[in-house]
């Protein structure tokens, strides 16, 4: 009986050798790696140097699109395809436009530079004559240089948001006759010269229908400066901190204006809506939680239908705000 059991015993210890030695076979055929190695390509490697502009890696010629954002790049490639349109560099830390560069980017369409370190510009046509689009929004711009000569410049959409910018000086825009949409926004702008939005010839810039002041130290909207941008449709100039009225003729020269958008000023005490009768196609007028405690009446165009934010104001209940209430199919009262 005993020796019965020590043989039972025996032939499982020689199945279970067996069964260990088949597995560690299959192991040794099938390695599993501890770790995989894959090789990066130079825009992927985030330990480079950041003012690397080498070549490898980039696109072969022909592309049209290049995304280059968050590279920590301190200048771009000098070897950019010829050939591209859209160029996205953005989140690096760029000084410059690379001038250079983009001479040599004679298609480019779309540039987009926000947040970088970019503290000076050359408005001296070193920027590709088809640009269209260029985003500087979020940079060290602490002021913008005037127009030197003529420009062959078709750019349409310029984008200097939340920079350092004070005061723009006379004839700052005036090297694109093509610009329809500026923003200005976020900035610590204070001061806009007379002459700011002027052409190169003195005239105005006929092309530009969105301006976007918000967020600026400006205290006033004057007709020195508006007069010179007479296609104007959209103005914005929410959360101004220091704004205080609307008065005046400055409406004048912006008959085409649609809409007015001033809501969160906390200091706008004062709207002076006698300007609004020179704004016959205005539609939208969005004054919602400003510090007006009147809104007095104004003569509406007969075929106008216009939209009035107000709610947030301290308004005083009078007999000067039943005009709001006469026409709900021309005044639409929010």
């Amino acid at each position: 009986m005993w020796w019965t059991l020590m043989l039972q015993l025996l032939q499982l210890l020689l199945q279970l050798q067996m069964v260990q030695s088949h597995s560690l076979e299959g192991l040794s055929q099938h390695q599993i790696p501890l770790f995989r190695l894959t090789q990066l390509g130079v825009w992927d490697s985030h330990d480079r140097r950041p003012n690397d502009s080498s070549c490898e890696g980039l696109p072969a010629a022909g592309a049209t699109t290049l995304n280059l954002a968050n590279r920590s790049l301190e200048r771009l490639p000098s070897c950019l395809p010829r050939t591209l349109r859209i160029l996205d560099g953005s989140h690096n830390l760029l000084h410059a436009l690379s001038e250079p560069v983009l001479r040599r980017l004679p298609e480019l369409s779309v540039l987009t530079l926000h947040h970088n370190r970019i503290s000076v510009l050359h408005w001296d046509g070193s920027t590709p004559t088809g640009l269209h689009e260029l985003d500087l929004s979020h940079n060290l711009l602490a002021e913008l240089p005037p127009c030197s000569g003529l420009s062959r410049s078709s750019l349409s959409l310029l984008s200097l948001a939340g920079n350092p910018l004070q005061a723009l000086q006379p004839r700052t825009f005036a090297c694109f006759p093509e610009l329809q949409f500026l923003n200005l926004s976020c900035s610590k702008l204070g001061h806009i010269a007379q002459e700011a939005f002027a052409g190169v010839d003195g005239g105005p810039l006929e092309a530009l229908e969105l301006l976007d002041l918000s967020g600026t130290n400006l205290e006033r909207v004057e007709s020195e400066w508006i007069r010179n941008l007479p296609k104007l449709k959209s103005l914005y100039l929410r959360k101004m901190p220091r704004l205080k009225t609307l008065e005046g003729d400055i409406f004048k020269m912006t008959p085409n204006l649609r809409l007015l958008d001033c809501q969160e000023s906390p200091a706008l005490t004062s709207v002076h809506t006698e300007i609004f009768q020179d704004t016959p196609n205005l539609q939208v007028l969005q004054l919602q939680n400003c510090n007006l405690s009147s809104f007095g009446p104004w003569t509406v165009n007969s075929s106008q239908v216009l939209l009035v934010s107000l709610f947030g104001n301290p308004l005083i209940c009078s007999c000067e705000l039943a005009w709001l209430l006469l026409d709900a199919s021309k005044t639409v009262l929010h």
